[in-house]
């Protein structure tokens, strides 16, 4: 279906030729069909979008040309568009795409400001939360950072291999009813 705002205005089959080959080249001359389909198929509904881009774009310049005083009328003759009606439908679309541009702007500066409303709580909850009493630092125990083996003391037997392991009432599980202690299974 021809679009009737371009009546008048034909591309020659060279042209077309040239801008695929220009554009489109590499997916082209993919050998495999299912991959140049795809890609292909992906580059038409790329270039689908910025056939209405173009459309929206020449909808402004119709709207600065109305806007610098000339009327519809005039605007159809010059522009070889032949009727009002036309013009302002090219108008409508640009009218409608920065309506819908306005829109999506609105909303994300709505959605910006709720975002950073919510940062904003959740910054004072978090900083408004304290405990009642915050405990004193910890005094260290008087050699037990000096004497690794208090707190383990599995270590004992790596860093002093001479010296006996302390013994106690309450040995491990393995360690008990064995006939001797010389470590042997």
């Amino acid at each position: 279906m021809t679009d009737k705002t371009t009546e008048g205005v034909t591309a020659e089959p060279e042209e077309v030729e040239a801008i695929l080959h220009n554009l489109c080249g590499y997916h082209l001359s993919e050998p495999d069909p299912v991959f140049r389909y795809t890609a292909l198929t992906r580059e038409q509904v790329l270039y689908d979008a910025l056939v209405s881009a173009i459309k929206r774009e020449r909808g402004r310049a119709l709207a600065e040309l109305v806007a610098s005083g000339r009327t519809l009328t005039q605007v159809a003759d010059m522009t070889n568009l032949r009727t009002r009606q036309r013009v302002q439908r090219l108008i409508g679309v640009a009218k409608a795409a920065e309506a819908a541009a306005a829109e999506v702007q609105a909303a994300s500066r709505e959605f910006e400001a709720r975002l950073a409303a919510v940062e904003a709580t959740l910054d004072e909850a978090v900083s408004g939360l304290l405990p009642d009493e915050i405990p004193a630092p910890r005094e260290p125990e008087s050699d037990a950072l000096l004497e690794p083996t208090r707190s383990m003391p599995a270590l004992a037997a790596s860093i002093s291999p001479t010296k006996e392991l302390p013994t106690s009432d309450d040995s491990p599980w393995w360690r008990t009813n064995r006939a001797d202690d010389s470590g042997a299974a």
